[in-house]
């Protein structure tokens, strides 16, 4: 009996070392997939988003988020736990918008781009958020229906965000 337990043991043992080995091959696998699809996708970001610096009325954060401010507002900057309604549109940077609407949003709760791009907006502004993949989606493929059409934000791809911060409500 000692020897079935041992047995069963290293058969158990084996199979999930197998298991594991597997699921990790197919993930590297993957994500080398992605990155082979959508090399052309991230390297136009990148061009873009270098490009795009150079302009005077853009700049450009510590994390590489880029802003324009087109008009200051005059209330509050919201804080990360704060709720805030924003009026936006978010697009790619061919100009192809996936999504336009007015919404009530938690500032924690969004993609780290527009999180980070919040804070540096008052209650009444009205910037543009220039968000690159690591920030936005990632190495993520979104679909989105927008005007009766399927747009497909692909991996690696950098965001758009026209925003205007109509109102801050701290949540205490």
């Amino acid at each position: 009996m000692k020897n079935f337990k041992i047995w069963t043991l290293c058969l158990f043992s084996f199979l999930f070392l197998t298991v594991i080995s597997s699921c990790s091959d197919d993930d590297d696998e993957d994500v080398e997939d992605v990155i082979k699809e959508n090399k052309a996708t991230k390297e136009a970001g990148e061009l873009y988003m270098y490009n795009n610096k150079l302009l005077p009325s853009v700049k450009e954060t510590y994390s590489g988020l880029q802003y324009m401010i087109k008009s200051k507002g005059e209330g509050e900057n919201p804080a990360l736990l704060d709720s805030v309604t924003l009026i936006y549109t978010a697009s790619l940077m061919d100009g192809t918008v996936f999504e336009s609407t007015v919404k009530d949003l938690l500032v924690a709760h969004q993609i780290e781009g527009l999180k980070e791009g919040l804070r540096y907006m008052k209650e009444g502004s009205y910037f543009t958020l220039y968000i690159p993949y690591y920030l936005g989606f990632g190495t993520e493929k979104k679909r989105y229906i927008y005007a009766e059409q399927e747009v497909v934000v692909s991996p690696y791809s950098v965001l758009v965000y026209e925003c205007y911060l109509a109102r801050v409500k701290h949540n205490d």
